[in-house]
């Protein structure tokens, strides 16, 4: 694995979780009405959709291997 790969990587598993991160502080809003509410929601379905996208991404270029995820 060369070291451009493994720096796309950690890019990728970063900008995941700065994804997940929104989705859930997006979630945890729960003020306005309902449509607000299911507005919210469907974005923060679209911002885990792409956080798991980035994710498949940082797994082709750099998988974990047991002996890393320890």
């Amino acid at each position: 694995m060369d070291q451009k790969s493994i720096g796309k990587a950690r890019w990728a598993r970063a900008r995941a979780a700065s994804l997940w991160q929104q989705a859930d502080d997006l979630e945890s809003n729960h003020s306005g009405d309902w449509r607000a509410r299911a507005t919210r929601r469907r974005g923060a379905g679209r911002l885990r959709a792409e956080a798991a996208r980035f994710d498949g991404i940082a797994n082709r270029l750099q998988p974990l291997d047991d002996d890393q995820a320890a």
